[in-house]
């Protein structure tokens, strides 16, 4: 051991005479003799990471844990901070340490009150009251550098952190949740942004999208096709972005379920882009365009029902049911306008969807005969006759576009002029089906409506002719819509073909879509008025599995079929009262025309508008007879009785048994409806009489609708109304009666039965049909029968 004394010029030995214990030590002698606290404190740190554990080792770790042995002069820094953020002091007093004790504090750089990074350490002395006393500095602790290092480390991590939370929240600020709904008939293709979904019919889907630099746009298609079919903007001013397809789906927006009552009420959404507001939730009133439609139109919104079957008419090919559905919402639509309106304004809607069936459809004959009836009816024929003259024109090579302009055009269907001219196109365009069809249809129509006297042989031949060029024609070019197979089936029913009539229903039916419900009911007549040992076909056969589980679908069937009346159980156990009222309804129109008049005024649009057309307007037009303005509701009940109402009224109320041009263009279940009630106009005696002969309705009507089927009710509730009126007998001028004489003639006008060969002779024999059997009805005091007066 050297005995040379240490050179201590800083007193630390005396500060930390332990020291002296770690002596001699060469590194630890020379930071002595140097007078250099700090660097003394450095040589200890040094030797304590490396001394091994045991008694000197704990020497160590004690004296480097005081550093307030080691401080030196230094001048008072400063430390300030608002609301936590900025330097502040870290460090207090140990425990049961004496007042103003000095104690090692460090200053700390803090955010909102939270240590970040560490600075330097002093010893220091307060009171408790006044600012801290700084003593002097202190070397650096041991872990300063780990806990800088740990500092670094954390903020590191909370900027990366906050960095993902922003790009997260941005994300999110981005993000908009998206449901598609498809009220269609077809599946569609939905792209918006980036996402990308194929939409059932009926259905929804929901997803997530994000916002770009541009707004959110809906494509929608249908799928594997290129043409689009609708390309919306979306709003993005709410979380939850609603699309629906064409607008065609009912919805509505509802309070949420723990909505308070003073939270948002239910309101509608009928657009096609919607967003719903916080507090709400989606409800889907209806699914489907159809039963949206109907319940806009039951609820009398005639201008949403018009809008919604638009919608679907617009860009579904072939939809018949949208097209007609839309056609009579928007007739009704503008049939409530002012009267004194110009027509410009007033039939706006429905000259609007016309042009719109006349630019969309060009293929399509179905469309544009709906959109000619529709001008026509509100007074436009002239300017659909302009416009399918300049397609015409610029189409010349075209067969639809010459019969679409021949169709707009004179001479009118019924006449020879028009046989001759449709006659002439079929040569310009020989291989057209359609084209030879229009021909075809104005043979059948001029041979069922020419009022000059044809020989049996002349008919006959004429008959034969038109059914052998059906025939050709069906060669090459059999139906293939249900228009195309109704008249097919007509002029070969015409001809007495029978056997050919059921086989081409059977040959259209071997494509299962094509069995719907109007093929049915096509199908089930066609049977019936072939025979059965004529019909190659089970209906019933063809009935697809969903409608067969649905009794009163299969009922309305049998009951327009003319297979069975459904009883009247069988009506009070259905559980649909709409359901039942329509039965009820058809039921009564072929047994009791008189209460089905009753009950028919008072049903509302839901059970009239599922009406047959001919069960419609047998009964408008009785009313019209009657005089009854609530005949209204029931010409409106059916979009071919609309298109029909002036030619039916104006044969019902006229005198002249002859039918007009406008009349021959009907359905021929119109048309026999039509001579049904024109046969019981008031005769001069003042009760309903029969003036001409009912079996040319056979004739009119082969496949045997309602008219031709009520024809003996309705013949019996004249004869009986006829029977119930008292015909008073005429007394020569001058003549006086007294006494039992003015008995006589009183037991004689009171005779009912004693008024039969009158009434037979003015009812019964000029129909040539028999008397049908009286219905049971409850008989009224003055009215024996129950028969109207």
């Amino acid at each position: 051991m050297s005995l040379a004394p240490v050179m201590d010029p800083s007193g630390l030995l005396e500060r930390a005479p332990r020291l002296a214990e770690l002596l001699p030590g060469a590194a630890l002698s020379e930071a002595l003799a140097r007078g250099d606290a700090w660097a003394v404190y450095a040589v200890l740190s040094r030797r304590l990471e490396h001394e091994p554990p045991g008694p000197t080792r704990e020497l160590l770790a004690a004296l480097v844990e005081d550093r307030r042995a080691f401080v030196i002069a230094a001048r008072p820094p400063s430390a300030s901070s608002v609301l936590g953020t900025g330097v502040r002091w870290r460090g207090a007093p140990p425990r049961g340490a004496a007042p103003n004790a000095p104690f090692v504090a460090e200053r700390t750089v803090t955010v909102l009150g939270v240590p970040v990074w560490p600075l330097d350490g002093y010893l220091v002395r307060s009171d408790g009251k006044a600012p801290l006393q700084v003593i002097g500095q202190v070397p650096p602790s041991r872990g300063r550098s780990r806990r800088r290092a740990t500092a670094l480390t954390a903020m590191a991590l909370g900027l990366c952190g906050l960095t993902g939370l922003g790009a997260v929240w941005l994300e999110a600020r981005s993000m908009r949740a998206v449901t598609v709904i498809n009220g269609l008939s077809r599946p569609v293709d939905v792209r918006i942004g980036g996402e990308h979904w194929v939409v059932a019919p009926g259905t929804q889907e929901q997803g997530r999208v994000k916002l770009g630099d541009d707004l959110l746009r809906a494509v929608t298609t249908w799928p594997g096709q290129e043409p689009v079919i609708e390309d919306v903007w979306l709003p993005t001013d709410g979380e939850r972005i609603l699309y629906n397809v064409k607008g065609a789906a009912m919805l509505e927006a509802v309070p949420d379920d723990g909505a308070t009552s003073s939270g948002p009420r239910s309101r509608s959404l009928p657009e096609s882009a919607m967003v719903l507001q916080p507090g709400e939730r989606l409800s889907v009133q209806a699914a489907s365009w159809e039963a949206a439609a109907r319940a806009f139109a039951e609820a009398g919104r005639w201008e949403s029902a018009g809008r919604v079957a638009s919608a679907v008419a617009q860009v579904e090919p072939g939809n018949v049911l949208a097209r007609e559905m839309a056609a009579r919402a928007l007739l009704i639509l503008d049939s409530q306008a002012p009267v004194n309106l110009p027509d410009a304004l007033r039939w706006r809607n429905t000259r609007g969807y016309a042009a719109m069936l006349m630019h969309t459809w060009q293929e399509d004959p179905g469309a544009q005969a709906l959109a000619l009836s529709l001008l026509r009816l509100i007074g436009d024929g002239d300017a659909a006759r302009a416009r399918y003259t300049e397609h015409a024109q610029h189409h010349p090579d075209s067969p639809l576009a010459a019969l679409y302009l021949q169709l707009a055009s004179p001479p009118s269907l019924g006449t020879a002029e028009a046989v001759a001219a449709y006659q002439a196109l079929a040569k310009r365009f020989p291989d057209s089906p359609d084209v030879v069809r229009a021909w075809l249809d104005a043979r059948w129509r001029f041979e069922l409506g020419d009022a000059r006297p044809w020989s049996d042989s002349e008919r006959q031949d004429f008959i034969t002719e038109t059914a052998r060029q059906l025939k050709a024609l069906e060669e090459k070019h059999p139906p293939d819509t249900l228009e195309a197979l109704e008249l097919d089936v007509r002029i070969l029913l015409r001809a007495q073909l029978r056997d050919a009539a059921t086989t081409v229903v059977r040959r259209y039916a071997e494509d299962t879509r094509r069995r719907t419900w109007d093929f049915l009911v096509l199908a089930g007549r066609t049977a019936a008025a072939a025979g059965p040992e004529h019909t190659s076909y089970v209906m019933r056969d063809w009935i697809p599995p969903a409608l067969a589980r649905q009794p009163e679908r299969m009922a309305l069937l049998d009951l327009l079929t003319g297979q069975r009346l459904p009883k009247e159980a069988e009506l009070a156990a259905m559980t649909s009262p709409v359901d039942s009222a329509v039965l009820r309804l058809t039921r009564d129109v072929l047994q009791d025309p008189k209460r089905a008049l009753t009950h028919a005024v008072k049903e509302p649009e839901a059970v009239l508008s599922r009406l047959d057309p001919e069960v419609a307007a047998l009964l408008a037009l009785e009313l019209t007879r009657e005089g009854d303005a609530r005949a209204k509701n029931l010409f409106n009940a059916s979009l071919p009785v609309m298109l029909a109402r002036e030619p039916l009224r104006n044969h019902v109320l006229s005198a002249s048994r002859n039918s007009g041009p406008e009349l021959l263009r009907l359905d021929p279940g119109l048309r026999a409806a039509a001579t049904l009630v024109h046969a019981r106009r008031n005769a001069q005696e003042g009760y309903p009489v029969f003036v001409e002969r009912l079996d040319g309705l056979t004739r009119v009507d082969a496949l045997g609708g309602f008219a031709v089927r009520a024809a003996g009710p309705w013949m019996r509730r004249a004869f009986d109304a006829c029977m119930d009126t008292k015909v008073e007998r005429s007394i020569p001028p001058g003549m006086l009666l007294r006494g039992a004489a003015v008995e006589e003639q009183a037991r004689q006008e009171d005779d009912r039965e004693g008024r039969r060969p009158h009434c037979e002779a003015r009812i019964v024999r000029p129909t040539g049909l028999p008397l049908p059997r009286a219905a049971a009805v409850t008989t009224t005091a003055g009215n024996a029968n129950g028969a109207d007066p």
